[in-house]
Parts: C-alpha cells; sequence; structure tokens
C-alpha cells in the first residue's frame, strides 16, 4: 500500500483533497500534525540584533582584540593601529 501526504495550507485545499478522497473511494484518516515554527523576525534590524546578541563575546574592546590576535595563524600582523 502506498501512501501520500499532502499538507494543504487553506482549509478551502483541506476539503478539496478530503472530497476527492472520497470521490475517489479511497482512504484516508485524518493526522493533526503539531510544528513549531520559530519566530519570523519582522526587520533587518532584529535580525541583525538576534544574530550578533548570539554570540559569547568579551565585554571590552580590548578583550576582543586579545581574542583576534590569539586566534591570528599569522602572528607578524601589524595590530598597533588598535591599542
Amino acid at each position: 500500500m502506498n501512501t501520500l501526504i499532502i499538507e494543504p495550507k487553506t482549509i478551502a485545499d483541506y476539503q478539496l483533497f478530503v472530497n476527492l478522497a472520497k470521490r475517489l473511494d479511497a482512504k484516508y484518516r485524518n493526522a493533526e500534525i503539531n510544528v513549531h515554527a520559530e519566530k519570523v523576525t519582522s526587520s533587518v534590524d532584529e535580525a541583525f540584533f538576534a544574530l550578533a546578541g548570539s554570540f559569547d563575546l568579551p565585554e571590552t574592546a580590548d578583550e576582543i582584540i586579545e581574542l583576534i590576535e590569539n586566534s591570528r595563524t599569522n602572528k607578524d600582523i601589524d595590530t598597533s593601529w588598535a591599542k
């Protein structure tokens, strides 16, 4: 037996599929699927701040500079402009 799962977006589409199944004398059953959608951000600013706030960064600029300097593979890069 083959199974087809259809997830209509509207009640009207759902009724169309149910009526089609009845017309074709096909077996069908109703199953409710719970899908948890994440909040969609409504603006670019909200998306940016949601992303920016998700990093665990040091508190001060000096700590960030030190973190960047320590993560470099080439230590010969001049960073005197940042101090």
